[in-house]
């Protein structure tokens, strides 16, 4: 460990890190397993001071503060993080940073982020769901809930111009002097690029939908999402007979 990355002892005061706390790597937890539980405190107080310092330029240090309070979680035997002697713990790790009271609250909530990111790589699926922890961590939750936000956006927009298109054919068929027999013609290269994206974003929806949510949902609740999956795999089976057509030969 390079002395820039070593923790400030307790009651010991420092010149201020170098520019070099930039590059500071991610903390390792097998570094820091076999640290003293005075030394771990020292440490994520080292990082929370640092990054107090440099007005929260350097996520990397918050990544650093929630792998100590991890570890001081899995000595502590409590993922979840309600015990009283993890509580104490962590209070005199911020205590032990000596930034103002009113900075840390902002600190803490951060840092609880990368928590919930670093607990996912360091407890096994099985344990999670014993302690009724989601696998996913937020930044994976974030993930889906940000394209599920896209996919809808893509099928709204979508849907909106695919609904101006049939307002233009319904307007110009009315304008029209006379019946013919000509064919109809081929839809629009904008047309079928819509359904492409309408299809593609109907999917990416539905994939957002969660066995565990749907679990958890009253008999009435299930009963009306039933109806609308019912309602959505016939328009499905509609649409796939169209599908499944092949081009006629020319």
């Amino acid at each position: 460990m390079s002395r820039s990355t070593l923790p400030v002892p307790r009651g010991q005061r420092t010149a201020a890190p170098t520019s070099q706390s930039a590059q500071q790597p991610t903390l390792s937890p097998d570094s820091i397993e076999h640290e003293s539980e005075d030394r771990l405190l020292a440490r994520g107080a080292a990082y929370v001071r640092e990054y107090e310092r440099i007005k929260g330029e350097q996520t990397t240090l918050l990544k650093n503060v929630a792998v100590v309070l991890v570890e001081l979680r899995r000595r502590c035997d409590d993922w979840l993080g309600r015990t009283h002697e993890y509580r104490q713990l962590a209070a005199s790790l911020y205590s032990r940073s000596g930034i103002p009271s009113d900075s840390q609250a902002a600190i803490q909530a951060a840092v609880r982020w990368h928590i919930g990111n670093h607990l996912r790589t360091v407890v096994s699926p099985e344990e999670l769901a014993a302690h009724n922890l989601k696998v996913e961590g937020p930044a994976a939750r974030e993930k889906v809930a940000r394209q599920s936000r896209n996919a809808i956006v893509t099928v709204a927009r979508a849907e909106l111009e695919a609904s101006s298109t049939r307002k233009t054919k319904a307007k110009s068929s009315k304008q029209a002097d006379a019946v013919t027999d000509e064919p109809e013609p081929m839809p629009s290269s904008s047309a079928v690029g819509d359904h492409l994206r309408l299809g593609r974003g109907a999917h990416t929806i539905l994939e957002q939908l969660s066995p565990s949510v749907v679990d958890e949902m009253t008999d009435g609740q299930r009963s009306k999402l039933d109806d609308e999956l019912a309602a959505i795999q016939k328009v499905v089976a509609k649409l796939r007979r169209h599908t499944k057509k092949r081009s006629s030969a020319a």
